[in-house]
């Protein structure tokens, strides 16, 4: 049948990664449609990294990011009934993930881990949870076991039109996720302007310069984690700076037209 009908083979996320490095039938039935595409779409330069080692044809790869809808997702969303619910305070400064909560490499309790760590240098930190999933449960325990539920609000499933306001409400965005390529919680979370820390991997480095646009930390590193956000909540002003760069990045490179458009040449050279 594939070599009947043309084709184009979109690949995202970590299905792609898996295929790195291990041989099963999945890994050469995945070669297989890719060799025969007339074009491959992939959201991160790992993937295209990958299919390349994989003996497919480099030229008929394309990075193309899942864009973000800037109407929704921008600075200037508003924040106001979001901390009003969640009762946070001005001087409070808060940290956010949008992770979601049903596998274990988005390893949210990282981020739980790191908490106590931050709460001795600054009780005013706050902490937002996003997200819903089988291990909400484990994660909510946790925070009771460690004594920091009361800096804690896990806000559960939350509309996608309204996710822009969770953003919002916050100052530091949070990704402990150690198996990514593109994330899409990423580039909405810098489209609204927040200062990211992320994992030190490959689909992160795509996106945050260490230093530069944001903070990258060893993935699993709870210390070193509750360091940079540390680091963060101490300087406002480079906060700030963070996600001024973060956001343009998002104008530049990432915003839906533009990623619809470059989706839409690929499909258009091939007719």
């Amino acid at each position: 049948m594939l070599a009947r009908y043309p084709f184009i083979l979109t690949s995202w996320g970590g299905e792609v990664l898996a295929l790195a490095g291990t041989e099963m039938l999945g890994k050469r039935l995945a070669t297989f449609a890719a060799k025969r595409a007339r074009a491959i779409i992939v959201d991160a330069r790992i993937l295209r990294d990958i299919w390349i080692k994989l003996g497919v044809d480099k030229s008929k790869i394309h990075v193309i990011p899942f864009g973000v809808d800037t109407t929704t997702f921008n600075r200037q969303a508003n924040s106001d009934a979001v901390k009003n619910d969640l009762h946070l305070d001005k001087d409070d400064v808060v940290t956010i993930s949008t992770r979601f909560l049903f596998n274990h490499h988005y390893n949210i309790d990282c981020l739980i881990k790191a908490i106590p760590l931050i709460r001795k240098e600054h009780e005013k930190a706050r902490f937002l949870i996003k997200g819903s999933g089988p291990l909400e449960g484990y994660l909510k325990r946790l925070t009771e076991r460690l004594g920091v539920s009361d800096s804690v609000r896990f806000v559960g499933l939350v509309p996608h039109d309204k996710v822009a306001q969770y953003l919002s409400a916050a100052d530091i965005y949070v990704s402990t996720c150690y198996v990514d390529s593109t994330s899409v919680s990423l580039l909405e979370a810098m489209a609204c302007g927040l200062a990211p820390v992320v994992t030190d991997i490959a689909g992160n480095r795509e996106w945050i310069e260490d230093g530069v646009n944001g903070l990258l930390f060893p993935p699993r590193n709870s210390e070193v984690l509750a360091e940079k956000i540390n680091q963060l909540i101490e300087n406002q002003q480079l906060r700030k700076s963070y996600g001024k760069k973060c956001a343009q990045i998002i104008t530049e490179k990432a915003t839906w037209d533009k990623c619809v458009s470059s989706m839409e040449a690929v499909y258009e050279a091939l007719l």
